[in-house]
C-alpha cells in the first residue's frame, strides 16, 4: 500500500478583497443563471502571482481602485457539491482607505459601494455575511488605531 496522496480534483484558490468605505463595503454585482447576484472585487489566482498580488490586480481589473497594503481576514473552505469545485477563497481587506470612484471596467460586473445595513438581504456569494459586518468592526478599530485583529479566520462552507 503507498502513502502517496493522489488529487483528482484540486482546489481553486482564489483571493477577493474587502473594500470598506464609511458605512459601506464595496461589492460587484453581476448575474449567473439569469438572477443577481453580488460578490466581493475578486478572481483567480494565476500561476505566475502571489495572492496580494491577485488579490490587487483583481480589485484594479474590476473597479480600477488601487490598494495600499492588505491583510488577511478571512479563509474560506468552500466545498460546490453540486458543481464538483472545491474552491480556497482568501478575503483581504486594506489597512487603510482606498481613495477613488470605482469603475465599471468588466461587462459583467457593476462595482458599487452597498450600505452594511442592506448586505443581509442581498444574494451574496459566497453567503459571508455576519463574517462581513464582524470584519468591518475590526477594520474600523485599527483606523481608530486600536489593537489589529489577532489574526484571519479559516472557515468551511457547504
Amino acid at each position: 500500500m503507498s502513502d502517496r496522496i493522489t488529487h483528482r480534483d484540486p482546489a481553486e484558490t482564489r483571493c477577493s478583497v474587502a473594500v470598506f468605505r464609511d458605512s459601506s463595503l464595496l461589492l460587484l454585482q453581476s448575474e449567473e443563471d439569469g438572477r443577481p447576484v453580488w460578490k466581493l472585487p475578486g478572481g483567480h489566482v494565476r500561476t505566475d502571482e502571489g495572492l496580494i498580488a491577485c488579490a490587487r490586480r483583481e480589485l484594479r481589473e474590476e473597479t480600477g481602485l488601487e490598494a495600499g497594503a492588505l491583510h488577511c481576514a478571512l479563509v474560506l473552505d468552500i466545498h460546490d457539491r453540486p458543481n464538483g469545485r472545491h474552491i480556497v477563497e482568501i478575503v483581504l481587506y486594506p489597512t487603510g482607505g482606498v481613495p477613488g470612484t470605482p469603475q465599471p471596467l468588466e461587462r459583467a460586473h457593476r462595482p458599487r459601494f452597498v450600505p452594511m445595513a442592506s448586505l443581509d438581504g442581498l444574494p451574496l456569494r459566497p453567503p459571508i455575511q455576519g463574517r462581513l459586518h464582524d470584519l468591518r468592526h475590526v477594520h474600523e478599530r485599527e483606523l481608530n488605531g486600536q489593537a489589529p485583529s489577532p489574526g484571519a479566520g479559516l472557515y468551511s462552507l457547504p
